[in-house]
Protein backbone atom coordinates (compact mmCIF):
# COMPACT_ATOMS: atom_id res chain seq x y z
CA UNK A 1 0.00 0.00 0.00
CA UNK A 2 1.62 3.61 -0.73
CA UNK A 3 1.19 6.71 0.91
CA UNK A 4 -0.82 9.86 -0.37
CA UNK A 5 -1.57 12.64 1.46
CA UNK A 6 -3.65 15.58 -0.26
CA UNK A 7 -3.58 19.43 0.67
CA UNK A 8 -6.36 21.25 -0.46
CA UNK A 9 -4.75 24.60 -1.19
CA UNK A 10 -8.34 26.35 -0.17
CA UNK A 11 -9.04 24.50 2.54
CA UNK A 12 -5.30 24.93 3.90
CA UNK A 13 -5.46 29.15 2.85
CA UNK A 14 -8.72 29.13 5.33
CA UNK A 15 -7.92 27.08 8.26
CA UNK A 16 -4.80 29.07 8.74
CA UNK A 17 -5.12 32.80 7.19
CA UNK A 18 -6.82 33.93 10.75
CA UNK A 19 -4.08 32.44 12.85
CA UNK A 20 -0.96 34.76 13.99
CA UNK A 21 1.73 33.20 12.04
CA UNK A 22 -0.48 30.91 10.53
CA UNK A 23 0.12 31.98 6.68
CA UNK A 24 4.05 32.33 7.53
CA UNK A 25 4.60 28.74 8.89
CA UNK A 26 3.04 27.65 5.43
CA UNK A 27 5.36 29.95 3.22
CA UNK A 28 8.30 28.58 5.10
CA UNK A 29 7.17 24.95 4.34
CA UNK A 30 6.49 25.51 0.93
CA UNK A 31 9.86 27.64 0.36
CA UNK A 32 11.62 24.97 2.23
CA UNK A 33 10.81 22.61 -1.03
CA UNK A 34 11.79 24.97 -3.21
CA UNK A 35 8.13 26.13 -3.97
CA UNK A 36 7.44 29.50 -4.10
CA UNK A 37 3.61 30.60 -2.60
CA UNK A 38 3.38 32.59 -5.52
CA UNK A 39 2.63 30.17 -7.98
CA UNK A 40 0.18 27.82 -5.88
CA UNK A 41 -3.00 28.81 -7.16
CA UNK A 42 -5.08 28.78 -4.64
CA UNK A 43 -8.12 26.33 -6.08
CA UNK A 44 -5.58 23.50 -6.51
CA UNK A 45 -4.31 20.31 -4.56
CA UNK A 46 -0.98 19.43 -3.33
CA UNK A 47 -0.39 15.09 -3.51
CA UNK A 48 2.56 14.28 -0.82
CA UNK A 49 3.19 10.36 -2.20
CA UNK A 50 5.95 7.73 -2.80
CA UNK A 51 8.03 7.67 -6.14
CA UNK A 52 11.19 6.26 -7.23
CA UNK A 53 12.94 8.97 -5.45
CA UNK A 54 11.22 9.00 -2.18
CA UNK A 55 8.16 10.72 -1.18
CA UNK A 56 7.71 13.93 -3.17
CA UNK A 57 4.88 16.97 -3.70
CA UNK A 58 3.26 16.87 -6.56
CA UNK A 59 1.86 20.30 -7.74
CA UNK A 60 0.21 23.12 -10.15
CA UNK A 61 2.49 25.66 -10.60
CA UNK A 62 1.49 29.05 -12.67
CA UNK A 63 3.97 30.07 -15.52
CA UNK A 64 5.39 33.14 -14.74
CA UNK A 65 6.70 35.98 -17.67
CA UNK A 66 9.97 37.46 -17.50
CA UNK A 67 8.73 40.36 -15.42
CA UNK A 68 7.54 37.46 -12.48
CA UNK A 69 3.80 37.88 -13.47
CA UNK A 70 1.68 34.63 -14.78
CA UNK A 71 1.62 34.27 -18.32
CA UNK A 72 -1.82 34.17 -19.59
CA UNK A 73 -2.62 32.11 -22.76
CA UNK A 74 -3.47 33.85 -25.89
CA UNK A 75 -5.97 31.21 -26.65
CA UNK A 76 -7.90 31.07 -22.89
CA UNK A 77 -8.50 33.45 -20.08
CA UNK A 78 -6.61 31.48 -17.21
CA UNK A 79 -3.28 31.55 -16.58
CA UNK A 80 -1.14 29.26 -17.65
CA UNK A 81 0.34 26.55 -14.99
CA UNK A 82 2.12 23.09 -15.59
CA UNK A 83 2.52 20.04 -13.00
CA UNK A 84 6.05 20.10 -11.28
CA UNK A 85 7.01 18.20 -8.13
CA UNK A 86 9.21 19.09 -5.14
CA UNK A 87 11.17 15.81 -3.18
CA UNK A 88 9.51 15.82 0.33
CA UNK A 89 12.06 16.79 2.54
CA UNK A 90 9.75 17.83 6.32
CA UNK A 91 6.14 16.85 6.39
CA UNK A 92 3.58 19.22 6.28
CA UNK A 93 1.79 19.85 9.70
CA UNK A 94 -0.89 16.77 9.55
CA UNK A 95 -4.00 19.09 10.00
CA UNK A 96 -2.72 20.75 7.27
CA UNK A 97 -3.97 17.38 5.77
CA UNK A 98 -7.42 17.48 3.56
CA UNK A 99 -10.18 15.33 4.77
CA UNK A 100 -10.13 13.91 1.14
CA UNK A 101 -6.85 12.71 1.16
CA UNK A 102 -5.08 9.78 2.92
CA UNK A 103 -3.39 6.39 2.64
CA UNK A 104 -4.51 4.56 -0.49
Amino acid sequence: MSKRYVIDCRELWEQVVGEPGGMRAVHMWLRLHGISPDVVPLDSEMVIEDSAFGMVIRYTAFLLNEDGRKYYDPAGEDAASQARTAVLRFAPEPRWLSTAGGER
